[in-house]
């Protein structure tokens, strides 16, 4: 740094000021600075300079896995958004781990970062008693912790009611539930409740024999419509999985046994990954909005991480769409 200064002609807080981006230097001295750091191949020690601040400039995004395919599209907005306000993240992975969850919350997994934005399955709402306090910490999903932590939600109970209004408007009385059951997250207990509530307000029964238990996988979609045929019990006329990775299963499973979809059983799925536009036929899916996730969730952070709050709302949901496209029409 005294190099610099002396290459430029200023003084070393001068070089200071130009490097921690103040506002307060005019630009013939910002400019003249940028110059002699790139001359003389000054990069400064972004390790000292986080001691100093007390920050690292790191966050955590932390995710159940990456086989779910929407895990994968939430990443990319919220690495952008990060990137804008002057954040780099980190990716762990807790494969749904209540142990490692936990370690989360407890500043365990959390030493190198200034805060995280976490998707949790197994955390239950007395867990947010656990939280570390004073780390920042923004939940993204359907898990609400107790305390002061702030929390962007997709409109599940909300989007599967659309789902069944839409089915119900095409004709369709024998309505299926495909992923109610072993996934036993909240999202599914949402998601479950607005599909219920679509029947109830169509007037048409919850058939037991129609509501699947299926992880949420697209070998099991395949394999649970293949058992429901090989059952010999009817057919439903439309089938809402609860994910598009069970629909693009399900999807397999009828084409292979020759039911026309949408003719003979529409096909709806939730998440609108970029498969659901390019499958045979392409799929009609619930399409929440991620951009708006990540772009809150990063907010909220930032705000918590710099202590500069601007008056957002600590729960926010977002919107979605549901996207029809052949399997429903």
């Amino acid at each position: 740094m005294h190099d610099v200064a002396r290459a430029a002609g200023v003084s070393q807080r001068t070089v200071s000021n130009v490097v921690n981006d103040y506002a307060y230097v005019r630009p013939e001295t910002r400019r003249r600075v940028l110059e002699a750091m790139e001359e003389l191949g000054y990069v400064p020690n972004a390790a000292a300079r986080s001691l100093r601040r007390s920050r690292t400039g790191l966050i955590a995004l932390v995710v159940p896995d990456f086989r779910a395919r929407i895990f994968a599209d939430l990443a990319g907005p919220v690495v952008r958004e990060a990137e804008a306000l002057g954040h780099r993240v980190l990716i762990e992975v807790t494969d749904s781990d209540r142990e490692r969850e936990l370690q989360v919350l407890t500043g365990g997994r959390n030493q190198l970062t200034d805060g995280a934005i976490m998707m949790a399955l197994s955390l239950r709402p007395e867990d947010g008693r656990h939280r570390r306090p004073g780390f920042p910490l923004v939940l993204m999903g359907d898990h609400v912790l107790e305390g002061d932590i702030h929390h962007v939600a997709i409109p599940n109970r909300e989007a599967s009611l659309a789902v069944v209004r839409h089915l119900v408007s095409t004709g369709r009385r024998r309505l299926m539930l495909l992923g109610h059951g072993p996934h036993g997250s909240e999202t599914a207990s949402m998601r479950l409740r607005g599909f219920l509530d679509g029947l109830a307000e169509a007037g048409l029964p919850a058939d037991e024999a129609l509501m699947v238990a299926a992880d949420w996988s697209r070998a099991r979609g395949r394999q649970a419509i293949e058992e429901h045929i090989g059952s010999g019990r009817p057919l439903p006329d439309a089938i809402f999985a609860m994910n598009d990775s069970l629909a693009l299963g399900a999807l397999r499973a009828l084409r292979e046994r020759g039911v026309l979809v949408p003719q003979e059983v529409a096909l709806v799925g939730f998440d609108d990954v970029e498969e659901a536009r390019y499958s045979t036929p392409s799929l009609t899916s619930v399409s929440p909005d991620l951009e708006a996730m990540a772009a809150h969730a990063v907010a909220m952070l930032h705000e918590q991480i710099t202590g500069k709050p601007s008056g957002r709302e600590p729960h926010i949901t977002v919107d979605f769409h549901l996207r029809v496209r052949e399997s429903s029409q």
